[in-house]
């Protein structure tokens, strides 16, 4: 494991290869990666051309989910809701946008962190 990893733990056990894992721990993307999969964001300017939204591309992630976790498709389609965001997180915090971590309600210090670098 790289000091880069982000391990994600779910909130239930999910089957990944004829396995029960516990948790699923992303590597960070390779540029291979990047040109092969696409970028997970897309930037939508708006109509006065100041304010910028960005769209994530569902689809992108679950793929970068697959890859780096190396876990199979099935798999990821079937993450429960919250532990997907949890993914989803992760694989952002790669391409600069937020940190990994997710919304908890563990008091400020707390060690107590949804995600974790390795």
């Amino acid at each position: 494991m790289s000091d880069s990893d982000i391990t994600i733990p779910l909130s239930k056990p999910l089957k990944a290869h004829g396995e029960e894992i516990s948790q699923i721990v992303l590597r960070e993307p390779t540029s291979e990666d990047i040109i092969e999969l696409g970028e997970p964001r897309l930037y939508i300017p708006s109509q006065d051309g100041v304010n910028t939204g960005i769209e994530i591309r569902m689809p992108v992630v679950a793929r970068y989910i697959m890859r780096l976790g190396s876990i199979p498709m099935n798999s990821v389609k079937a993450l429960p809701r919250a532990d997907l965001s949890r993914c989803t997180a992760a694989v952002m915090h790669f391409f600069g946008d937020g940190d990994g971590e997710t919304k908890s309600d563990s008091p400020p210090g707390s060690s107590m962190s949804p995600i974790s670098g390795g």
